[in-house]
């Protein structure tokens, strides 16, 4: 280790009174030197007080103000938000400082090739200096970085007050070697120096009040925050309750509609069903009219029929009438014939045969008429019948297609029907996973930022840990440092014992801090 200065001059050259003191052999460095923060001086006068006062002190737990507001500041409570900008910014100045870094480092590399020669020829001068020099820098720098430090400043304190009782003991022995006009001078002296170590002391008392003040202010709000915490898990805790009653409720939701859907759709289907049915029952019907038609055609044909025979019926009546007519006039011919042979008179052949031609053409006309009148009605009833039958058939088709036309007509809406629903049911299955997915992936976002965040702390407390061990590490090294100081400023065996044993309780106190919240 190396030897490092025992006292630092300028924790107590504010501290100096007017007057000078002198220093006696076994003291430390020469100069205007007055103690500050002395606990011990005052023993000479009451020894019980001092002691009182230093227990009182020793008891406190001093933070300095650099880590009471660092610990303030970390005590915050940051949101998600709030820590990505942190980070963002913390990646910029990163990058910034990277990119003056750089700058610097060119900077200064080519001033260092500038002064490459300068430098050579002076470090060949001061090869056996520039050791010790280096040496001393950074032994000044280590003390200097740890100077504010609330364990080095009572270790400060503690060293200083040796320093000063071995002072006081120097200067009470030459005090009696002194001639008798210097007595006066001494107590004088003597009593500033207890002023101002009372001073000193009310001082330090009331700045030790107002860090314990701070202290507890600080315990108080770390308790609030751990409260706050644990509201914060109390609500986390709910959140995913409320979440998983909201995903239940969503599922149940999508469950009734789902059994909505199905059951308009077994309703569709039944409705669809019922209109086939409805179309099979207007066929059967379009059927049950066409055979009833039919029916009814060969009716009216049979009925056409019995009206042909009834008409033919009628005219072989009427021709066996006509022929019974003939036969009775040709009778009456006959008759007259024989009487004409009987009288065998001219008048009366001339008139028999006159009568028998007129008699046969009457007849000759009857027949005509007749077959023409059986053909007239021969025809009107082919006609009728061609008509008819080209009427049914007609009646027929259109029947058939009308009803074909919206048989297609049903079935093609049923098609769409069935293309609607199964797009709509399409489109109803893929939101119903988009949105479980969703759900699915915010509960997995939650969960990946809870972890994150616990992450976080825990590496924020690790850092924080080691960064409280180096602390210590560098307070103890200081304190053994100054120890070695006082030893070889030759420093008497009891005040270094002295220090020993109070720095020991101080270095050697449970420093259990307030977990890091952040």
């Amino acid at each position: 280790m190396p030897c490092f200065s025992g006292y630092n001059r300028r924790s107590y050259e504010p501290l100096l009174g007017d007057r000078p003191v002198r220093r006696a052999k076994t003291a430390g460095p020469s100069g205007d030197y007055t103690a500050q923060g002395v606990q011990k001086e005052p023993a000479l006068r009451n020894g019980n007080a001092v002691k009182r006062n230093r227990f009182k002190i020793e008891k406190k737990v001093a933070l300095p103000v650099q880590e009471f507001n660092r610990l303030k500041s970390a005590a915050k409570v940051l949101t998600l938000e709030d820590r990505l900008n942190a980070l963002m910014l913390r990646e910029q100045e990163m990058k910034l400082l990277e990119e003056e870094t750089e700058r610097t480092k060119q900077y200064f590399k080519q001033i260092d090739e500038a002064r490459k020669k300068k430098e050579e020829e002076l470090s060949r001068g001061l090869e056996g200096q520039e050791p010790n020099e280096k040496l001393k820098v950074l032994e000044r720098a280590f003390l200097a970085k740890h100077e504010q430090e609330e364990e080095v400043k009572k270790a400060n304190r503690i060293i200083l007050d040796a320093k000063c009782h071995a002072v006081r003991d120097a200067q009470v022995q030459e005090k009696y070697e002194l001639q008798k006009e210097l007595r006066k001078d001494e107590q004088r002296l003597e009593k500033q120096v207890i002023d101002r170590a009372k001073k000193a002391l009310s001082e330090e008392d009331a700045k030790y009040e107002r860090l314990h003040e701070e202290k507890q202010k600080y315990a108080h709000e770390i308790k609030k925050q751990l409260n706050e915490r644990e509201n914060a898990r109390f609500l986390e805790a709910e959140r995913i309750e409320e979440e998983a009653i909201m995903l239940r409720k969503a599922n149940e939701v999508i469950k009734r509609d789902e059994e909505r859907q199905a059951k308009l759709a077994k309703e569709r289907r039944l409705k669809y069903r019922d209109d086939l049915a409805k179309v099979v029952e207007m066929s059967t019907t379009f059927r049950r009219m066409l055979c009833e038609q039919e029916r009814e055609a060969e009716m009216r044909i049979a009925a056409y029929m019995r009206a042909k025979e009834e008409r033919m019926k009628a005219l072989q009546v009427e021709q066996k009438l006509a022929k019974e007519e003939l036969e009775r006039k040709q009778q009456r011919i006959y008759n007259l014939a024989e009487k004409i042979l009987q009288s065998k008179s001219d008048r009366e052949e001339m008139s028999y045969l006159r009568e028998q031609e007129r008699i046969e053409r009457e007849y000759r006309r009857k027949e005509k008429e007749a077959a023409v009148r059986k053909k007239q009605i021969e025809k009107e009833l082919a006609e009728a019948r061609e008509r008819q039958m080209q009427e049914t058939k007609h009646r027929q088709a259109l029947q058939i297609a009308r009803a074909e036309q919206e048989f297609n007509t049903l079935i093609e809406t049923l098609k769409e029907a069935e293309a609607k629903q199964k797009r709509e049911d399409e489109l109803r299955e893929c939101r119903r996973k988009c949105y479980r997915r969703d759900i699915i992936q915010q509960i997995g976002d939650n969960e990946m930022k809870r972890r994150s965040l616990q992450e976080l702390e825990k590496n924020q407390a690790s850092a924080w840990r080691e960064s409280e061990r180096q602390r210590d590490a560098n307070i103890r090294a200081v304190i053994t440092a100054k120890l070695n100081a006082m030893r070889e400023a030759c420093l008497p065996d009891k005040y270094i014992k002295d220090v020993e044993k109070q720095l020991s309780r101080i270095v050697g106190k449970d420093k259990t801090l307030p977990k890091l919240v952040s």
